[in-house]
């Protein structure tokens, strides 16, 4: 494990994404109910903070881990450059133990990761939760568009 590498742990629903710092140490943000506490599998699903404020957090990476599974995924370092680690870690200097914005879709630990590694803050999770309420939305319709069709067509039948 590198200084700057995205460190993915598994929360079950979803994933929770901290940058290695060195000396077993991440930096992560938190909001006020723990790391990210908001799962991406469904709109009914959220339990936690949507929008507000988050704490950036340093803490030993057996600690935010809490027993589940980790693993280093830089996954964006085919799209953007890793920033230098010198840079990295003025950043992290900075940034440790700030309050910031939160927002599960704009601003979440995978935004802010991201952006500490390559200057960017993207978050392929909220990108998919994104599309999958759309494609339910898109597919709703799609249903509901071919139900009414269907009893038109039907109530037009009755009538003849």
């Amino acid at each position: 494990m590198e200084i700057g590498d995205m460190i993915e742990i598994n929360r079950g629903q979803y994933k929770h994404r901290a940058l290695y710092i060195g000396h077993g140490k991440v930096i992560q943000l938190i909001t006020p109910d723990g790391p990210s506490r908001v799962s991406f599998c469904s709109v009914s699903s959220f339990s936690g903070s949507v929008a507000g404020k988050g704490t950036v957090t340093i803490e030993a990476l057996q600690d935010v881990a809490a027993g589940n599974t980790y693993k280093i995924n830089n996954y964006l370092d085919d799209v953007y450059k890793p920033r230098p680690t010198d840079v990295i870690m003025g950043d992290v200097d900075k940034l440790r133990g700030s309050t910031i914005k939160y927002d599960l879709l704009g601003n979440n630990c995978e935004h802010f990761v991201t952006f500490l590694r390559y200057g960017e803050s993207k978050s392929k999770q909220a990108d998919d939760f994104l599309k999958d309420v759309l494609t339910g939305t898109v597919g709703l319709l799609g249903v509901l568009a071919a139900f009414t069709a269907s009893t038109a067509a039907a109530a037009s039948t009755l009538r003849k």
